[in-house]
């Protein structure tokens, strides 16, 4: 869960410099990546390594198999959350009466 929580806070600070118009500061995105990480980490951690070949029969993974997935699973929550608070702050802010 530990390793989700650290690549979720890279992987929302990631997405954050990739889409400059959705930004709303590095603490929003740190605690953006955190919580969604340690989400990811607490909700995913079994099912995102499950993986089953194409008859349906479980396939074991290796130990690198599994540190891959872990990693990506929190940077990709990261980057997720943190596209989907900037999309709703800019959503907000776009219907906020100008004046």
């Amino acid at each position: 869960m530990a390793v989700q929580t650290v690549t979720g806070f890279l992987g929302a600070h990631a997405a954050a410099s990739a889409a400059h118009e959705h930004r709303f500061g590095f603490l929003g995105h740190s605690l953006a990546g955190l919580f969604s990480g340690a989400l990811s980490g607490a909700f995913l951690q079994s099912a995102a390594v499950t993986v089953v070949t194409g008859s349906g029969t479980q396939n074991p993974s290796t130990t690198v198999e599994l540190a891959v997935i872990h990693l990506l699973t929190g940077a990709v929550a990261g980057g997720i959350l943190m596209f989907v608070i900037g999309f709703i702050k800019g959503a907000r802010s776009d219907n906020s009466p100008h004046g």
